[in-house]
């Protein structure tokens, strides 16, 4: 056989599983600071993923539908296993000056001096965002866990869709108890108020079905397990709120 029949054949041979059992996996030398943490947003208007032939540019990209600021994948609507709802203090530097850490919801008291409106801030000026963050799959195509972090005006849309995930009753009319127990349709709607408009989930987020015994054992477990081990880095998020809006 030829060099270039050889290589004709070994580009329709995909490997299969087990193919690399017995090799090193080439992230021996790697850490959580080398990888992208994959989180969820809402292009808004300033969005730079809309801007086109800005660097961050997305082909298809447009104000009202969802990115993985990883992937670079945008949707319309997707559907959602959550994994766990982390309820945490998200503080930032004046005027976007950058990350300055993430604390315990139940230190609020401690780091909280000021509050102007629904903007809160520490001793040194930095604001403090409440932030409720879902950790979620995509049902859809199975793909990575992500973040779904919301703060400010999608506060109470985050709240709801905290307490309809609680109430959610089995089939037996028992609480399911868990957040991973179905999944989800999320969607975009258009808010507006006297400072502008943004888009958020408002009230959208609607049941489809309960996860499978198949999902539960080969995605869920395992995805569980791997958020416990992992940080969530946030000073990655692109930026201080997932609606780049003024509130």
């Amino acid at each position: 056989m030829s060099d270039k029949e050889l290589m004709n054949k070994q580009s329709t041979d995909v490997v299969g599983e087990g193919t690399f059992d017995g090799y090193k996996t080439g992230f021996e030398e790697t850490c959580s600071d080398t990888f992208k943490t994959p989180f969820l947003k809402i292009l808004q208007a300033m969005s730079p993923e809309c801007k086109k032939g800005g660097v961050d540019y997305i082909e298809g990209a447009e104000q009202g539908l969802f990115c993985n600021t990883a992937s670079k994948k945008v949707m319309e609507e997707l559907d959602i296993i959550v994994l766990k709802i982390q309820h945490n203090l998200v503080v930032w530097k004046p005027e976007r000056g950058g990350f300055v850490g993430v604390f315990d919801k139940a230190m609020e008291n401690e780091i909280v001096v000021r509050q102007e409106g629904m903007k809160k801030y520490d001793k040194e000026g930095n604001e403090v965002c409440d932030t409720i963050s879902l950790f979620c799959i995509n049902a859809n195509d199975y793909s990575d866990i992500c973040v779904y972090p919301m703060s400010n005006a999608s506060m109470k849309h985050a709240k709801t869709f905290a307490t309809r995930m609680r109430q959610l009753k089995l089939n037996n009319n028992k609480l399911a108890g868990v957040t991973f127990a179905g999944v989800w349709n999320i969607k975009t709607v258009l808010e507006e108020n006297n400072k502008g408009s943004w888009y958020s989930i408002g009230g959208t987020p609607s049941f489809k079905r309960f996860i499978t015994k198949d999902e539960f054992e080969n995605l869920v477990k395992p995805s569980l397990e791997k958020i416990e081990k992992a940080e969530t880095d946030y000073s990655q998020m692109e930026s201080k709120v997932t609606e780049e809006i003024n509130y």
